[in-house]
């Protein structure tokens, strides 16, 4: 069994479907390193939380839901801002060794082997309901079905963040 794996996604919010991916990395290594991707941006509609925001919803949500904390590193990674910048090199300066990532995204899973990193893919968990875009927007329709997709967990955080009410602003800036 690999000792330490990574993942990473931007979690927009975090959904049911990051916890299947945290759960089953968890069961093919023995640390987990969480990556918060595009940890640059916040406030624009595909990115309405920061960083900092998805750490502490990632780790109240983890917390509640009896995942191994001591067992769990969450980093920050941004995007490239030029071509000529290499993702995979960005990553490897802000995680510790991992021994294997978890990605279904072609584009990670390129710059991470790039890199030396092996990546598996991972089964989806619902798919067609788990996607953070979706969940975006159901709330741009007025439509609370969205708040059954999210942890319950998660979901007094985003209503303390207004999380529904900022997407919609963002939506409504476009």
């Amino acid at each position: 069994m690999p000792k330490r794996a990574l993942v990473i996604g931007r979690f927009q919010p975090l959904h049911h479907g990051h916890l299947y991916l945290f759960r089953y990395a968890l069961s093919k290594a023995e640390e987990l390193v969480i990556g918060i991707g595009s940890s640059q941006y916040c406030c624009q509609p595909r990115n309405p939380l920061s960083a900092g925001e998805r750490m502490e919803l990632i780790v109240v949500t983890l917390r509640r839901e009896g995942f191994p904390m001591e067992n769990i590193a969450i980093t920050c990674i941004p995007d490239t801002e030029s071509p000529e910048e290499n993702w995979g090199l960005i990553v490897l300066d802000r995680i510790p060794r991992v021994d294997v990532a978890f990605s279904n995204d072609p584009e990670t899973v390129r710059c991470l082997r790039e890199v030396g990193i092996p990546v598996e893919n991972v089964p989806f968990f619902h798919r067609e309901l788990y996607e953070a875009t979706r969940i975006r927007e159901l709330i741009l329709k007025g439509d609370d079905s969205w708040k059954q997709l999210v942890p319950k967990s998660s979901l007094s955080l985003l209503t303390e963040l207004d999380f529904e009410g900022r997407v919609r602003k963002l939506g409504r800036e476009r």
